[in-house]
């Protein structure tokens, strides 16, 4: 069985948030909705990456390990001087945690793939405009 047959589902299944102050907004990818532009904060939103550093692979590390890495990919993103918004990938099941994630905005597709793989990441999740939200495959 290979990596998309065992966690496909479950990544479907994730409530993707981004988060600024108090306020949020859930995503879900699926293959009928198109997102209109967003904004949180003054930032109109025309693309964005979804990007966890936390348990590569979908190997489950302790939370310890998984700050270490998160705090890796802000100093990555920051370095790039990329616009982001803290994200959570909040699973509808109870064996696998919360994850903390980034909402990478008005990044290009190659660039955020790269910085999944950079991340030993299984999958990304990105979307355009008037697209639908993609899971994307870093095989």
């Amino acid at each position: 069985m290979d990596v998309r047959d065992l966690y496909e589902a479950s990544y479907l299944r994730t409530n993707y948030r981004a988060l600024s102050g108090q306020h949020y907004i859930d995503f879900r990818i699926n293959n009928v909705e198109r997102y209109r532009p967003w904004r949180l904060t003054n930032h109109l939103v025309n693309k964005w990456a979804f990007i966890s550093s936390e348990n590569p692979n979908s190997i489950l590390l302790t939370e310890q390990e998984n700050a270490v890495r998160s705090a890796m990919l802000l100093r990555y993103l920051r370095k790039r001087n990329l616009r982001y918004f803290l994200g959570l990938g909040i699973p509808d099941s109870d064996d696998w945690p919360t994850e903390l994630g980034f909402f990478v905005i008005n990044i290009n597709l190659l660039e955020a793939k790269r910085i999944g793989y950079k991340f030993q990441q299984n999958a990304i999740v990105f979307s355009r405009v008037l697209k639908p939200i993609d899971l994307i495959w870093l095989d």
